[in-house]
């Protein structure tokens, strides 16, 4: 067993870390700034409790000594190896912070492997830099001091430099101190595969907000330029099997892909245009005349940092001892594509809701090519699909409902384009729909409970007929058994454009009304808290809007009416709300025996989360 003390572990980069490390018997220390928030973040990783391999020591990176209690800085005395992964990542950082984050933080993290190693040996320390660090294992000059240097980088914005010097003087102090050093070189990092789960906006995601907002109508750079991008459980797995390595050589490690194999900037930023469906640049602009562009007041206009463009380059890097590791590994050459609409989705959604925070004891996951929020528990798993202007997060309190009752796990889809679902590909918008479906629920080994809501009970019902094996039970919530009789909706939804363009105006105050009208609701309490707020924070992401406007065209528009012999060949109930003012019970089904009436309009699964888990529960017996 080895001691591994360890900086930034609750961090991107960190907790992926963490997760490897505490695979084996490995005793982790890890520096954190409050005992109290780590804890809680180790419990929703599932590594909290009573794991006895990990102990926290509360501290400051940027503090003498680390900040450490005596006892605390005796136990870090007794690490085998360092990794240091410690520091914000904020490219807007000041000066002065930037400094006393990494600069000081290295000559503090330095002072106490120098300890370590001169009391038991140091047997491997590793520095997490980034790509763009100009140092390297054969341009180390010692007698740079780099607290007096002014003016070495100086055209590097303050974050970059002080990473730099800092890669500088862990240098520095590995050569004097004569132990080993790993220096890991990371590029632009989205989440782990295959879910892509993002909670760092400030690199891919400067790029996802700016194309949002359309304030990047030009390509940096041009097709000769790119942005590294790689995942981060690459990055975490590489570390891992350097920190258990028992006799390491000390390298530096530049942990990104083959610039001949990786997307150039013309094709990233065509593949995040297509993710939120909007119109890609086309015309492409020398990098420095908009670098120049944004420090002369473009950056305060656009809000994108001129920072953000050092990870803009035309360079390739050197990456065989990279890849003669990941050779050793077991692993091939990194590659980012396959993951990337998964990444630019989850940024989306997050800069959609930047407030929102992660359903306590969900985890999402990756099913073919959707998003799902899973809460594990016991027996046959209730599969939910949401309808128009929800997502995932709206069926939060009726999965609640039902795991709290029967103790089954809960699965809440995503549909493609909707909450953190990549958009869907270019074809039939139902088959593709269904297809999605169908992919997300078929590798489950056993049977589910598929329960789908308005829109999302036809492409369930749809979905069952192709997986009927799969399917113990259907339940169909206000399913869509007609087009609108409407005129008004039916000439909002005319084309899937013009629905967008109307969707875009679209206020709380008339969705509130429009809600109230339809619902058969007298008084706006009896909505969900938050419920107008978050549609309406929805409709800002171009995504969203386009999935929504898709769907809305497509039920208005090109949606059969349901017919009972459309509906597949297993135990079926179906739920309608009486109050529902735009939808009604048409005649084949007002005699059917699986229909059930209940005093609500056409929300009812998102409105009236607690009964309707009540009926769901009782009519499954």
């Amino acid at each position: 067993m080895s001691v591994m003390f360890i900086t930034g572990g609750t961090g991107f980069i960190g907790k992926e870390v963490i997760k490897q490390l505490a695979k084996g018997g490995d005793r982790l220390l890890l520096l954190v700034r409050s005992v109290e928030k780590a804890s809680a973040e180790l419990n929703r990783m599932g590594l909290g409790g009573e794991n006895k391999h990990i102990t926290l020591l509360q501290g400051d990176l940027s503090a003498p000594g680390l900040g450490l209690h005596p006892d605390d800085r005796e136990l870090a005395r007794t690490a085998d190896v360092i990794i240091h992964a410690g520091g914000t990542m904020n490219i807007t950082l000041d000066s002065t912070t930037a400094r006393q984050t990494f600069l000081e933080g290295a000559r503090h993290i330095a002072e106490l492997a120098a300890d370590v190693h001169q009391e038991k040996g140091l047997r491997h320390f590793i520095h997490i830099v980034g790509y763009m660090s100009p140092f390297h294992d054969n341009n180390i000059h010692m007698e740079t001091d780099v607290f007096q240097a002014d003016d070495l980088l100086k055209k590097e914005g303050p974050y970059e430099r002080m990473k730099f010097l800092s890669d500088l003087y862990i240098r520095q102090q590995a050569r004097e101190h004569v132990y080993t050093l790993s220096v890991v070189n990371p590029c632009t990092l989205v989440g782990a595969k295959p879910a892509g789960t993002t909670e760092q906006t400030g690199g891919l995601g400067i790029l996802v907000e700016a194309l949002r907002r359309k304030v990047m109508p030009v390509i940096p750079g041009g097709s000769s330029y790119w942005v590294p991008i790689a995942a981060n459980d690459d990055l975490a797995d590489i570390i891992a099997y350097l920190a258990r390595d028992a006799a390491p050589s000390g390298r530096t490690y530049n942990v990104l892909g083959e610039k001949e194999r990786e997307p150039d900037m013309r094709e990233l930023l065509s593949i995040i245009s297509r993710e939120l469906r909007m119109p890609a640049p086309r015309l492409s602009v020398p990098v420095p005349l908009i670098r120049a562009t944004m420090r002369a007041g473009g950056s305060r206009l656009t809000g994108i940092p001129a920072e953000s463009l050092s990870f803009i380059t035309s360079r390739s890097f050197r990456t065989e001892t990279t890849n003669e590791l990941l050779e050793r590994m077991g692993k091939p050459p990194l590659h980012i594509s396959g993951i990337l609409p998964m990444a630019i989705a989850d940024l989306d959604y997050r800069l959609t809701y930047p407030n929102r925070k992660e359903p306590e004891g969900y985890v999402k996951e990756r099913r073919g090519d959707l998003s799902v929020l899973v809460k594990e528990g016991n027996g046959v798993p209730w599969v939910l699909v949401h309808g128009m202007f929800s997502g995932a997060d709206d069926l939060v309190p009726l999965a609640d409902q039902l795991h709290e009752r029967t103790g089954n796990p809960v699965w809440i889809v995503d549909l493609p384009g909707f909450g953190r679902s990549p958009s869907l590909r270019q074809g039939d918008a139902l088959q593709g729909n269904v297809e999605a479906l169908c992919r997300a629920i078929e590798d489950h080994p056993g049977p589910i409970r598929l329960a789908g809501h308005s829109f999302g009970a036809v492409l369930a019902a749809k979905a069952t007929a192709a997986l009927q094996d799969k399917v113990q039970r259907l339940f169909l919530l206000q399913p869509v058994l007609h087009k609108p009789r409407n005129r008004v909706r039916r000439w909002h939804s005319t084309s899937a454009q013009w629905s967008r363009f109307l969707l875009q105006l679209l206020s709380a105050g008339s969705l509130t009304r429009m809600m109230l009208r339809e619902e058969g609701i007298e008084d706006q309490s009896e909505l969900p808290e938050g419920y107008i707020e978050s549609v309406i924070r929805g409709l800002s992401s171009p995504r969203i809007t386009a999935a929504n406007a898709a769907m809305l065209h497509m039920v208005h528009h090109h949606l059969p009416d349901l017919m009972p012999a459309d509906l597949p060949d297993v135990p079926i109930t179906i739920l309608w709300g009486e109050k529902d003012k735009v939808y009604t019970i048409t005649e084949p089904f007002r005699q059917d025996p699986r229909v059930s009436a209940v005093p609500f309009g056409h929300q009812f699964p998102v409105f009236r989360s607690r009964e309707t888990a009540e009926l769901l529960i009782e009519l499954s017996s």
